[in-house]
Protein backbone atom coordinates (compact mmCIF):
# COMPACT_ATOMS: atom_id res chain seq x y z
CA UNK A 1 0.00 0.00 0.00
CA UNK A 2 1.28 3.49 -0.78
CA UNK A 3 1.84 4.86 2.73
CA UNK A 4 2.20 8.47 1.55
CA UNK A 5 -1.20 8.47 -0.15
CA UNK A 6 -2.83 6.71 2.79
CA UNK A 7 -1.34 9.21 5.23
CA UNK A 8 -2.51 12.20 3.18
CA UNK A 9 -5.97 10.66 2.82
CA UNK A 10 -6.36 10.03 6.53
CA UNK A 11 -5.03 13.50 7.37
CA UNK A 12 -7.64 15.10 5.12
CA UNK A 13 -10.39 12.89 6.48
CA UNK A 14 -9.38 13.74 10.04
CA UNK A 15 -9.64 17.44 9.18
CA UNK A 16 -13.17 16.89 7.90
CA UNK A 17 -14.03 14.83 10.96
CA UNK A 18 -12.93 17.62 13.29
CA UNK A 19 -15.14 20.09 11.47
CA UNK A 20 -18.08 17.73 11.51
CA UNK A 21 -17.74 17.15 15.25
CA UNK A 22 -18.04 20.89 15.79
CA UNK A 23 -20.92 21.08 13.34
CA UNK A 24 -22.92 18.54 15.30
CA UNK A 25 -23.01 20.90 18.27
CA UNK A 26 -24.74 23.56 16.20
CA UNK A 27 -26.75 21.84 13.46
CA UNK A 28 -27.21 18.11 13.65
CA UNK A 29 -25.82 14.85 14.88
CA UNK A 30 -23.41 13.00 12.70
CA UNK A 31 -24.61 9.57 11.67
CA UNK A 32 -21.74 7.50 12.99
CA UNK A 33 -18.44 7.74 14.78
CA UNK A 34 -15.07 8.22 13.18
CA UNK A 35 -12.62 5.33 13.08
CA UNK A 36 -11.01 4.94 16.47
CA UNK A 37 -7.81 3.29 17.55
CA UNK A 38 -8.08 -0.02 19.35
CA UNK A 39 -6.14 -0.91 22.52
CA UNK A 40 -3.42 -3.53 22.20
CA UNK A 41 -4.19 -7.06 23.36
CA UNK A 42 -1.96 -8.77 25.91
CA UNK A 43 0.72 -11.00 24.43
CA UNK A 44 2.12 -14.06 26.23
CA UNK A 45 4.54 -16.10 24.16
CA UNK A 46 5.13 -16.28 20.37
CA UNK A 47 3.26 -19.57 20.25
CA UNK A 48 0.27 -18.61 22.35
CA UNK A 49 -1.81 -15.43 22.47
CA UNK A 50 -4.31 -15.12 25.27
CA UNK A 51 -7.31 -12.94 24.46
CA UNK A 52 -10.76 -12.35 25.86
CA UNK A 53 -13.79 -13.64 24.00
CA UNK A 54 -17.47 -13.65 24.84
CA UNK A 55 -19.32 -16.90 25.43
CA UNK A 56 -23.00 -17.40 24.76
CA UNK A 57 -23.93 -16.41 28.32
CA UNK A 58 -21.72 -13.32 28.33
CA UNK A 59 -18.93 -14.83 30.46
CA UNK A 60 -15.37 -14.05 29.28
CA UNK A 61 -13.15 -17.02 28.50
CA UNK A 62 -9.51 -17.42 27.42
CA UNK A 63 -8.83 -18.95 24.02
CA UNK A 64 -5.63 -20.02 22.31
CA UNK A 65 -4.48 -18.86 18.85
CA UNK A 66 -6.06 -21.89 17.23
CA UNK A 67 -9.53 -21.14 18.57
CA UNK A 68 -9.67 -17.40 19.18
CA UNK A 69 -10.52 -16.08 15.74
CA UNK A 70 -13.42 -18.31 14.77
CA UNK A 71 -15.30 -17.84 18.06
CA UNK A 72 -14.68 -14.11 18.17
CA UNK A 73 -15.61 -13.62 14.51
CA UNK A 74 -18.89 -15.47 15.03
CA UNK A 75 -19.66 -13.17 17.96
CA UNK A 76 -18.76 -10.05 15.98
CA UNK A 77 -21.01 -11.11 13.12
CA UNK A 78 -23.96 -11.54 15.48
CA UNK A 79 -24.10 -15.33 15.39
CA UNK A 80 -25.02 -16.13 18.96
CA UNK A 81 -27.03 -15.16 22.01
CA UNK A 82 -25.38 -11.75 22.17
CA UNK A 83 -26.44 -10.60 18.70
CA UNK A 84 -28.37 -7.68 20.18
CA UNK A 85 -25.59 -6.65 22.59
CA UNK A 86 -23.20 -4.16 21.04
CA UNK A 87 -20.79 -4.24 23.97
CA UNK A 88 -20.32 -8.00 23.75
CA UNK A 89 -19.80 -7.93 19.99
CA UNK A 90 -17.44 -4.98 20.23
CA UNK A 91 -15.42 -6.76 22.95
CA UNK A 92 -15.14 -9.79 20.69
CA UNK A 93 -13.86 -7.59 17.88
CA UNK A 94 -11.32 -5.90 20.13
CA UNK A 95 -10.00 -9.29 21.20
CA UNK A 96 -8.77 -9.93 17.64
CA UNK A 97 -8.18 -6.32 16.57
CA UNK A 98 -4.42 -6.84 16.22
CA UNK A 99 -4.66 -10.06 14.26
CA UNK A 100 -3.06 -9.91 10.81
CA UNK A 101 -3.52 -13.56 9.89
CA UNK A 102 -7.21 -14.44 10.18
CA UNK A 103 -8.17 -17.73 8.50
CA UNK A 104 -9.81 -17.45 5.11
CA UNK A 105 -13.13 -18.72 6.43
CA UNK A 106 -13.20 -15.97 9.07
CA UNK A 107 -12.33 -13.33 6.50
CA UNK A 108 -15.16 -14.62 4.31
CA UNK A 109 -17.57 -14.55 7.27
CA UNK A 110 -16.68 -10.93 7.99
CA UNK A 111 -17.13 -9.89 4.36
CA UNK A 112 -20.54 -11.59 4.40
CA UNK A 113 -21.37 -9.68 7.57
CA UNK A 114 -20.41 -6.37 5.97
CA UNK A 115 -22.79 -7.08 3.09
CA UNK A 116 -25.67 -8.06 5.39
CA UNK A 117 -28.50 -5.62 6.11
CA UNK A 118 -30.45 -7.36 8.90
CA UNK A 119 -28.38 -6.56 11.98
CA UNK A 120 -30.51 -6.20 15.17
CA UNK A 121 -28.32 -3.39 16.54
CA UNK A 122 -29.18 0.28 16.15
CA UNK A 123 -27.98 1.84 12.91
CA UNK A 124 -25.24 3.96 14.46
CA UNK A 125 -23.81 0.95 16.30
CA UNK A 126 -23.92 -1.17 13.17
CA UNK A 127 -21.97 1.55 11.39
CA UNK A 128 -19.36 1.71 14.18
CA UNK A 129 -18.97 -2.07 14.25
CA UNK A 130 -18.71 -2.39 10.48
CA UNK A 131 -16.15 0.39 10.34
CA UNK A 132 -13.93 -1.53 12.77
CA UNK A 133 -14.45 -4.74 10.79
CA UNK A 134 -13.29 -2.88 7.67
CA UNK A 135 -10.21 -1.73 9.59
CA UNK A 136 -9.46 -5.30 10.66
CA UNK A 137 -9.84 -6.68 7.14
CA UNK A 138 -7.68 -3.93 5.63
CA UNK A 139 -4.89 -4.81 8.06
CA UNK A 140 -4.67 -8.46 7.05
CA UNK A 141 -1.41 -9.73 5.55
CA UNK A 142 -1.42 -10.53 2.72
CA UNK A 143 -4.19 -8.07 1.71
CA UNK A 144 -7.69 -9.52 1.49
CA UNK A 145 -8.57 -10.23 -2.11
CA UNK A 146 -11.97 -8.89 -3.07
CA UNK A 147 -12.33 -6.43 -0.17
CA UNK A 148 -12.49 -3.42 -2.49
CA UNK A 149 -15.05 -5.25 -4.65
CA UNK A 150 -17.14 -5.99 -1.56
CA UNK A 151 -17.15 -2.35 -0.46
CA UNK A 152 -18.01 -1.21 -3.98
CA UNK A 153 -20.90 -3.68 -4.09
CA UNK A 154 -22.17 -2.37 -0.75
CA UNK A 155 -22.10 1.19 -2.05
CA UNK A 156 -23.67 0.32 -5.38
CA UNK A 157 -26.42 -1.71 -3.73
CA UNK A 158 -27.74 1.28 -1.80
CA UNK A 159 -29.29 -0.92 0.90
CA UNK A 160 -27.03 0.30 3.71
CA UNK A 161 -27.58 3.46 5.80
CA UNK A 162 -25.60 6.59 4.89
CA UNK A 163 -23.16 6.13 7.78
CA UNK A 164 -22.10 2.70 6.52
CA UNK A 165 -21.80 4.03 2.97
CA UNK A 166 -19.62 6.84 4.29
CA UNK A 167 -17.28 4.29 5.85
CA UNK A 168 -17.21 2.34 2.58
CA UNK A 169 -16.05 5.49 0.81
CA UNK A 170 -13.48 6.28 3.51
CA UNK A 171 -11.91 2.84 3.30
CA UNK A 172 -11.98 2.71 -0.48
CA UNK A 173 -10.20 6.05 -0.55
CA UNK A 174 -7.56 4.82 1.88
CA UNK A 175 -7.06 1.62 -0.13
CA UNK A 176 -6.64 3.15 -3.57
CA UNK A 177 -2.87 3.56 -3.39
CA UNK A 178 -2.30 -0.15 -2.83
CA UNK A 179 -4.48 -1.47 -5.66
CA UNK A 180 -3.53 -2.53 -9.16
CA UNK A 181 -4.47 -0.23 -12.03
CA UNK A 182 -7.73 -2.01 -12.87
CA UNK A 183 -9.00 -2.04 -9.28
CA UNK A 184 -7.83 1.51 -8.73
CA UNK A 185 -9.82 2.74 -11.73
CA UNK A 186 -12.93 1.03 -10.37
CA UNK A 187 -12.45 2.68 -6.99
CA UNK A 188 -11.91 6.09 -8.55
CA UNK A 189 -15.11 5.70 -10.56
CA UNK A 190 -17.06 4.95 -7.38
CA UNK A 191 -15.48 7.90 -5.57
CA UNK A 192 -16.44 10.21 -8.44
CA UNK A 193 -20.00 8.86 -8.37
CA UNK A 194 -20.20 9.44 -4.61
CA UNK A 195 -18.79 12.96 -4.89
CA UNK A 196 -21.41 13.81 -7.50
CA UNK A 197 -24.18 13.04 -4.99
CA UNK A 198 -23.74 16.36 -3.23
CA UNK A 199 -26.91 15.91 -1.23
CA UNK A 200 -25.21 13.17 0.79
CA UNK A 201 -22.63 13.79 3.49
CA UNK A 202 -20.36 11.08 2.10
CA UNK A 203 -19.88 13.26 -1.00
CA UNK A 204 -17.38 15.33 0.97
CA UNK A 205 -15.50 12.19 2.04
CA UNK A 206 -15.34 11.06 -1.58
CA UNK A 207 -14.12 14.47 -2.69
CA UNK A 208 -11.15 14.35 -0.34
CA UNK A 209 -10.38 10.77 -1.35
CA UNK A 210 -10.24 11.88 -4.99
CA UNK A 211 -8.00 14.78 -4.02
CA UNK A 212 -5.57 12.33 -2.40
CA UNK A 213 -4.91 10.59 -5.72
CA UNK A 214 -1.32 11.57 -6.53
CA UNK A 215 -1.48 9.79 -9.87
CA UNK A 216 -4.39 11.86 -11.15
CA UNK A 217 -4.28 13.05 -14.75
CA UNK A 218 -5.06 16.61 -15.82
CA UNK A 219 -8.54 15.45 -16.82
CA UNK A 220 -9.10 13.91 -13.40
CA UNK A 221 -7.91 17.08 -11.68
CA UNK A 222 -10.33 19.09 -13.81
CA UNK A 223 -13.15 16.76 -12.74
CA UNK A 224 -12.14 17.15 -9.10
CA UNK A 225 -12.38 20.92 -9.50
CA UNK A 226 -15.79 20.68 -11.15
CA UNK A 227 -17.13 18.44 -8.37
CA UNK A 228 -15.73 20.68 -5.64
CA UNK A 229 -17.20 23.86 -7.10
CA UNK A 230 -20.60 22.20 -7.54
CA UNK A 231 -20.48 21.00 -3.93
CA UNK A 232 -19.78 24.51 -2.63
CA UNK A 233 -23.34 25.49 -3.56
CA UNK A 234 -26.01 26.04 -0.93
CA UNK A 235 -28.09 23.03 -2.04
CA UNK A 236 -25.36 20.59 -0.97
CA UNK A 237 -25.40 18.53 2.21
CA UNK A 238 -24.03 20.83 4.97
CA UNK A 239 -21.17 18.50 5.87
CA UNK A 240 -20.25 17.93 2.22
CA UNK A 241 -20.40 21.67 1.55
CA UNK A 242 -17.98 22.37 4.39
CA UNK A 243 -15.55 19.81 2.97
CA UNK A 244 -15.81 21.28 -0.54
CA UNK A 245 -15.27 24.87 0.62
CA UNK A 246 -12.19 23.85 2.57
CA UNK A 247 -10.81 21.88 -0.36
CA UNK A 248 -11.49 24.77 -2.76
CA UNK A 249 -9.27 26.99 -0.63
CA UNK A 250 -6.54 24.37 -0.30
CA UNK A 251 -6.46 23.75 -4.05
CA UNK A 252 -6.66 27.37 -5.13
CA UNK A 253 -10.07 27.24 -6.83
CA UNK A 254 -10.62 30.99 -7.14
CA UNK A 255 -13.90 30.32 -8.98
CA UNK A 256 -15.40 29.53 -5.57
CA UNK A 257 -14.90 33.11 -4.31
CA UNK A 258 -18.36 34.44 -5.30
CA UNK A 259 -19.99 31.64 -3.29
CA UNK A 260 -17.66 32.18 -0.33
CA UNK A 261 -18.35 35.91 -0.29
CA UNK A 262 -22.05 35.22 -0.39
CA UNK A 263 -21.73 32.87 2.59
CA UNK A 264 -19.99 35.58 4.62
CA UNK A 265 -22.50 38.25 3.58
CA UNK A 266 -25.57 36.18 4.31
CA UNK A 267 -27.77 37.20 7.28
CA UNK A 268 -27.97 33.53 8.24
CA UNK A 269 -25.01 32.43 10.34
CA UNK A 270 -23.46 29.02 10.82
CA UNK A 271 -20.28 28.90 12.88
CA UNK A 272 -18.48 26.03 11.19
CA UNK A 273 -19.47 27.07 7.68
CA UNK A 274 -18.35 30.63 8.39
CA UNK A 275 -14.98 29.60 9.82
CA UNK A 276 -14.21 27.36 6.85
CA UNK A 277 -15.37 30.00 4.36
CA UNK A 278 -13.25 32.64 6.11
CA UNK A 279 -10.22 30.37 5.87
CA UNK A 280 -10.74 29.75 2.16
CA UNK A 281 -11.30 33.46 1.46
CA UNK A 282 -7.97 34.05 3.15
CA UNK A 283 -6.37 31.61 0.72
CA UNK A 284 -8.18 32.81 -2.40
CA UNK A 285 -9.29 36.40 -1.82
CA UNK A 286 -7.80 39.84 -2.29
CA UNK A 287 -7.74 43.20 -0.56
CA UNK A 288 -11.41 43.76 -1.37
CA UNK A 289 -12.28 41.01 1.11
CA UNK A 290 -10.51 42.59 4.08
CA UNK A 291 -13.41 44.80 5.16
CA UNK A 292 -15.75 41.83 5.07
CA UNK A 293 -13.36 39.78 7.17
CA UNK A 294 -12.72 42.66 9.59
CA UNK A 295 -16.40 42.61 10.49
CA UNK A 296 -15.96 39.19 12.08
CA UNK A 297 -12.92 40.36 14.05
CA UNK A 298 -14.91 43.19 15.62
CA UNK A 299 -18.11 41.45 16.65
CA UNK A 300 -17.57 37.71 16.85
CA UNK A 301 -15.02 36.08 19.13
CA UNK A 302 -15.64 32.62 17.69
CA UNK A 303 -14.80 33.70 14.15
CA UNK A 304 -12.21 36.35 15.00
CA UNK A 305 -9.10 34.09 15.01
CA UNK A 306 -9.96 32.72 11.57
CA UNK A 307 -10.65 36.22 10.24
CA UNK A 308 -7.37 37.54 11.62
CA UNK A 309 -5.42 34.70 9.99
CA UNK A 310 -7.25 35.22 6.68
CA UNK A 311 -6.46 38.94 6.61
CA UNK A 312 -2.83 38.19 7.36
CA UNK A 313 -2.64 35.77 4.41
CA UNK A 314 -4.20 38.31 2.06
CA UNK A 315 -1.82 41.03 3.20
CA UNK A 316 1.16 38.69 2.70
CA UNK A 317 0.13 38.22 -0.94
CA UNK A 318 -0.43 41.93 -1.58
Amino acid sequence: MNKSIQSRTLTALCAIAALLCLATRTLFRRRGKEPESLPPIMMSSPSRTIVKSITGNGVPESLSVAGEATGAVAAVCGNGANADRYEARNDALRSIARRRDLPKEDVAAMIDYLASTNDPLRAERVAALKNDVMNLLRNQEPPVEGLADALIAMFDGGAHPPAVLDYCIQHLGAMQGGLNDTARRRVLAVLAMAAARKGQSYAGTALYSLAADRCATSAQNAELKRLALAMCAADSNPAARIAAIQLAGEHGYAEALPILRKVLSSPRRDTVLDIVAIGSVGLLGDSSDISRLSHFMKCDSRRAPAAEAAIRRINERS
